[in-house]
């Protein structure tokens, strides 16, 4: 017994050192592919890429151990309950005291941009009229999503570019208008239940393995992140971040079906949904794994039907919204089209995204606007996070950390990036991680330290948000 402990922990440091030699030689690879293309290859640049390539590989291969244990069956699971609940019944329901926190910081923050917008850009007229030209923004997404809610989708120029956004959104938004007679004041309606909606969800999937107080603290960091201001205007960050996070939680619990299901509306919110699939093959892996230990071959074949008919229902979001290009203008992949055409955009290695953003930076030497309101807070949101990957990456269930980095790599490989903090805000679990890395616990163990690194974390992420509120007010390049 002794000697097969050995040979299975022998087997066991094998695998994790030709895994970790796999991701360094495949990043050095990768890197000399890029640098011998010679796109846009700058001592900045390189430089540049280099280290953000380097951050991921280094993230990836600290996760390795975990990976293999969590793969293995070996992953210990939750320590909290799902759903764990104070058991004083003079307070609050958590969840419920948590959504009304949300709520009174949603009308601070709409409070204090009219506030803004009045003494910063001397908009005039009424209260409704201030906010809508304040959210309102036109240089952003938010007008192509009223358009497509109001006209459906066109090839009538220029409505015709809005093909390039998926439908779930301005659906919502049609149909509420039924109720409300306008788009603005129903997408902002639809933000704010889907932002009590994901602070909800958000604290539930931080309790699978954090006590309330880190749970909490989560919910904090996602709505104090700077991009997180997109969540109350006229966009569909809000809706993306309680589906993405409803469907974490059903893979938590085992119920995949649900996370198909909230999964596949992702998809057909975002393109960027269909990443789901990457923690759902984890989680659906690591549950087969365990199944066919406790069970054997019963049914095993039925369960592995199943998790893939599941898998399925998240890539059916993105075929429905495929299906609808093709209806549309005959081609399955138009959106493509017209984002490399009037937003610049192809797919590449994210690391190629940094070197350009660093080129931009000191090209754009000169260009104050565009250094604090568009290069530098996408290059500091994008190695802020590869960082919290990386010190997480040991310690944050497998799922998410490869749910991490698979976002990480897809969400800032678009060539012509412009939206880094947005996208990166709506990142469900970067939040937990946060919480996670402030070690924040309700056993009073080091509570004093975790407490100060969560005051400081949250104050510098709303600092950071007002700053960020102002140049979207000013309208800086803010998209």
């Amino acid at each position: 017994m002794e000697n097969n402990n050995k040979n299975r922990m022998k087997g066991t440091e094998r695998l994790r050192v030709v895994l970790s030699l796999a991701v360094l030689v495949i990043a050095l690879a990768a890197y000399a592919v890029w640098v011998l293309k010679g796109n846009e290859v700058t001592v900045a640049g390189s430089i540049a890429a280099s280290l953000s390539l380097g951050l991921f590989a280094l993230s990836l291969v600290l996760m390795i151990p975990a990976a293999i244990r969590f793969f293995k069956g070996e992953e210990t699971e939750a320590v909290h309950a799902v759903g764990e609940r104070s058991g004083r019944l003079s307070k609050l329901h958590p969840v419920i005291s948590v959504m009304l926190t949300v709520l009174l910081a949603r009308v601070v923050l709409y409070i204090l941009a009219y506030i803004l917008g009045m003494l910063l850009a001397d908009h005039q007229g009424s209260i409704f009229s201030t906010m809508q030209r304040i959210w309102l923004k036109m240089d952003t997404d938010a007008p192509h999503y009223i358009s497509i809610a109001e006209n459906g989708y066109t090839r009538v120029y220029p409505q015709m570019y809005t093909i390039v956004f998926p439908p779930l959104y301005p659906v919502l938004i049609h149909y509420c208008n039924y109720v409300f007679g306008n788009s603005f004041v129903s997408a902002m309606m639809i933000n704010t239940v889907c932002s009590l909606g994901a602070a909800a969800v958000i604290y539930e999937l931080a309790l699978c393995d954090m006590g309330r107080r880190a749970a909490k603290t989560a919910v904090l960091f996602t709505f104090a992140l700077p991009g997180a201001i997109f969540m109350a205007a006229p966009m569909s960050e809000a809706l993306f971040i309680l589906l993405c996070g409803a469907s974490l939680l059903a893979m938590r619990k085992k119920k995949f079906w649900l996370a198909g299901l909230f999964g596949g509306l992702a998809s057909c919110t975002r393109t960027l949904g269909v990443i789901l699939i990457v923690p759902f093959a984890a989680e659906a892996i690591a549950y087969a794994v365990s199944r066919f230990r406790e069970k054997g071959k019963e049914r095993f074949a039925w369960t592995i039907v199943k998790l893939c008919a599941c898998a399925l229902m998240i890539l059916l979001g993105t075929f429905f919204y495929l299906l609808i290009n093709k209806l549309v203008w005959g081609d399955w992949f138009k959106f493509l089209e017209f984002q490399r055409e009037i937003w610049y955009q192809r797919f590449g290695p994210f690391y190629g995204t940094v070197a350009t953003q660093t080129n931009m930076l000191f090209k754009s030497f000169t260009e104050t606007e565009d250094i604090i309101g568009l290069w530098l807070p996408n290059l500091l949101f994008i190695f802020g996070a590869l960082t919290v990957l990386i010190f997480s990456a040991r310690t944050l269930r497998t799922s998410y950390s490869l749910y991490f980095a698979a976002y990480l790599f897809v969400a800032c490989g678009a060539t012509w990036l412009l939206s880094a903090p947005r996208y990166i805000s709506a990142l469900t679990v970067l939040p937990i991680a946060l919480a996670h890395l402030c070690g924040s616990r309700d056993d009073g163990l080091a509570l004093s330290r975790a407490r100060a690194k969560t005051w400081i974390v949250a104050v510098t992420l709303i600092v950071s948000q007002i700053a960020y509120l102002v140049m979207y007010i000013l309208k800086y390049s803010i998209y």
